[in-house]
């Protein structure tokens, strides 16, 4: 099923070029018909696809999509759309990103699939860290995993500077222990969103994630 079309790529191109609320207004009505209505379709499909790899997955797409309009109020940039859509399809949808879900991101630069442990507090870094530390070897042969590293490479994260101990010692075999949260994505061209083979390239590759998502689930 195709469920962009050209015009969809060609609003998403215009946009960062007049990103202003009198050139919006005035495309307003191809944003809902060629950009919003199918993208709400698109990630309704998807929630149906994720739910046998996402446990306790039962929201709605509007539970999951983010608005288009910024919050510019802390922003040194004022421009008052996002460039892209997106997503977040997890168990409490948007609202929750910390428990491993699929974050759906397109623009007309790229489309991007995210997953992991975007936001932690202090008690779950430590939680997920005690949790590698104490099943190394299952840890670095998942994140090693052929398939996974095909698809996604490597996980991703801020880093703390310092750690301490029992950490400390196993940092030059997992320098993942001083990550402060847990993620990976892949980014595809654009052009994919025209294509009926993109919801199954997005279902097929977010399955190479499974291993890595229970895991950190677990330590949760």
């Amino acid at each position: 099923m195709k469920y962009f079309t050209q015009e969809t790529l060609s609003f998403l191109k215009e946009l960062p070029k007049n990103n202003n609320k009198e050139w919006f207004n005035s495309n307003k009505k191809s944003y809902k018909k060629e950009v919003e209505a199918p993208f709400k379709v698109f990630i309704s499909d998807l929630i149906i696809e994720l739910q046998s790899s996402i446990p306790e997955l039962s929201v709605e797409a509007k539970e999951c999509i983010f608005r288009i309009y910024k919050d510019v109020r802390f922003s040194k940039d004022k421009t008052p759309y996002k460039n892209h859509i997106s997503a977040m399809i997890s168990k409490a949808g948007r609202k929750n990103k910390t428990t491993p879900g699929a974050y759906i991101q397109i623009s007309a630069e790229d489309v991007r699939l995210y997953s992991g442990c975007f936001e932690l507090t202090t008690i779950q870094k430590e939680q997920v860290r005690f949790s590698i530390y104490e099943n190394m070897d299952e840890f670095n042969t998942i994140i090693n995993n052929p398939s996974f590293v095909k698809v996604f490479g490597e996980i991703k994260g801020e880093k703390y500077k310092r750690i301490s101990s029992p950490y400390l010692e196993s940092i030059e075999v997992q320098p993942l222990l001083l990550n402060k949260s847990f993620y990976f994505f892949k980014k595809y061209k654009p052009e994919l969103i025209l294509s009926s083979e993109l919801i199954g390239t997005i279902i097929n590759d977010y399955k190479q994630a499974t291993q890595i998502n229970k895991f950190l689930r677990e330590a949760l």
